[in-house]
């Protein structure tokens, strides 16, 4: 069962190993997926955002060339005119004019200053102080509403920022942005990030521009109007590839998608020469229902293949090893069965012969059937009663006590002592002992100690170790008052070949008998097996 353990964690380790890649290729494929949809919506976003600016920058191109073929274009009355059909407050959102910053020849200032003066009826300098290389002032800028006329006489060329974009534009002959700006229309607490749009203006052939059609817009203004609507749930945040730290827009919600949100989208947008970075985050109104759905269900799906398939193998596992272990035991019963059938057929045959022995050799030594019938039965019994002690012990052994005391119970009036450790006998040495110890308690009773009142028994034994193995030794006896009439013990009679027989054949080992007047001593040894 052990292997088929190993087997049930190997094919736990290949399918989870296989159910994790696939799980893990659907989940990069679901992100992917989530992802693709958001920079669809980003970049959709940015779409509106360059819409947005191009019809800026188209509006710009159409004022130029109203002012190039115009007569009167400079004039503040028609210039106002063309603004107010343009419709900025609704068409164009964001922009938050439209104006002329006229290139200043020096010493002009003073003429700039009395055409603002006639057309927006304020008196100004035109400001603020003049940094060298270039001088520039807004002189006309419509729709004229408050914050616009607080950039009228504004010198754009003493501000690094829109120095460089109108320098940029003169050089390219193109229009050109600003980095982010805050406008000086911005008169109230609602500040925004600007731009400024310059395009060079030319009303004559000659190589130097008159000045610049230029637009200022609210980035704030500019970027609500464009992405108005719920079909963009996202919050975005838009900077200047040149001034990062200044953002042209961020929408409230932004920082927070940042700091949470993992889809993110950035998108590079190329506005009037300059690098805009649109980043987007997923905004309150983005429905994601129900993300990583896949992955969910294919880890579940993977999860529960694998229990199942380790269950099965594992409890397949169990079958076969039960039933391997079904076939062990019916092979081992039926080598037990057929060991024990050949255990008794060889018990059985060697006890017909010590059975067939023992009545040829009574036959032999009486000449009456009935003492033969007692004698032979008697031995019988003997053989029985060892057989009823192993029976009864519930294994193959005997106690050596027990042997002798179910023989010399039998000698009644006879003081009998039995001394000795406890020796476990085999099958063998039961049946062979019980013959010799019922063969010397009969010749006690007819001869010996039990013959003669008074008389005694005492036997004892011992167990010798060696490197060779264990041997008993067993003191067998008698002693009577007077001395009997015959003692046992010739090597003619029964008895004696009977007692040789079992212990020097049956049991391997030496008997020796030693008349006494006043008793008999027999002293035998024999090797004892070791048990387990």
């Amino acid at each position: 069962m052990r292997s088929l353990s190993r087997l049930s964690i190997a094919v736990a380790a290949v399918l989870s190993l296989v159910g994790t890649g696939l799980t893990w290729t659907i989940y990069r494929t679901e992100v992917a997926g989530r992802q693709a949809a958001f920079d669809i919506l980003a970049q959709r976003a940015a779409r509106r955002i360059e819409i947005r600016i191009e019809q800026h920058l188209a509006l710009l191109t159409a004022t130029r060339a109203f002012f190039e073929v115009h007569p009167r274009s400079f004039e503040r009355d028609v210039f106002a005119a063309f603004v107010s059909k343009l419709d900025l407050d609704g068409q164009y959102s964001g922009l938050q004019g439209i104006g002329i910053s006229q290139l200043l020849p020096p010493g002009s200032e003073s003429v700039v200053e009395a055409g603002i003066r006639t057309n927006y009826d304020i008196s100004l300098d035109v400001w603020p102080e003049a940094v060298p290389g270039l001088r520039t002032a807004i002189v006309l800028l419509e729709p004229s509403d408050a914050r616009n006329r607080a950039a009228l006489g504004f010198d754009m060329a003493t501000e690094a920022h829109r120095r460089t974009a109108m320098l940029q534009a003169l050089e390219q002959n193109g229009p050109t942005a600003t980095a982010p700006v805050e406008l000086v229309q911005e008169i109230t607490r609602d500040v925004q990030a600007g731009i400024l749009i310059y395009m060079p203006l030319s009303r004559t052939e000659r190589a130097r521009p008159d000045g610049f059609v230029y637009a200022p817009l609210r980035m704030g203004d500019l970027f609500t109007a464009a992405l108005a609507g719920k079909d963009l749930p996202l919050e975005l945040r838009a900077t200047d590839a040149g001034v990062p730290d200044l953002p042209l827009f961020e929408s409230p919600g932004y920082p927070a998608a940042a700091a949470h949100e993992t889809l993110a989208s950035e998108s590079p947008l190329q506005i009037a020469g300059r690098e805009w970075i649109l980043s987007a985050r997923p905004g309150p109104g983005f429905h994601d229902a129900d993300p990583l759905r896949y992955t969910f269900v294919s880890g579940i799906i993977f999860a529960l293949l694998v229990l199942t398939t380790t269950f099965a193998v594992h409890w397949q596992g169990l079958a076969i090893d039960r039933s391997r272990a079904l076939g062990e035991m019916a092979r081992r019963s039926a080598e037990q069965k057929d060991l024990l059938m050949r255990e008794m057929a060889h018990r059985l045959k060697n006890m017909l012969a010590r059975v067939s022995g023992i009545a040829r050799q009574t036959a032999r030594e009486t000449s009456d059937k009935t003492e033969m019938v007692s004698r032979l039965s008697a031995r019988l019994q003997a053989m029985a009663a060892a057989q009823d002690l192993l029976i009864s012990s519930g294994t193959e052994t005997t106690n050596l006590e027990d042997l002798l005391r179910a023989e010399t119970d039998q000698i009644s009036g006879t003081a009998a002592s039995l001394s000795g450790p406890a020796v476990a006998l085999t099958a063998q040495q039961t049946h062979a002992l019980a013959l010799v110890f019922h063969e010397l308690a009969t010749n006690a009773l007819k001869y010996g100690a039990a013959a003669q009142e008074g008389g005694r028994l005492n036997v004892t034994w011992s167990v010798d170790t060696a490197s060779a193995g264990q041997t008993l030794k067993l003191r067998w006896e008698e002693s009577t008052p007077a001395v009997a009439a015959r003692m046992p013990g010739s090597a003619s009679g029964f008895g004696t070949r009977l007692l040789g027989l079992m212990v020097e054949g049956e049991l391997g080992g030496t008997i020796e008998r030693h008349p006494q007047v006043d008793g008999l001593r027999i002293e035998l040894s024999f090797p004892l097996q070791v048990l387990e």
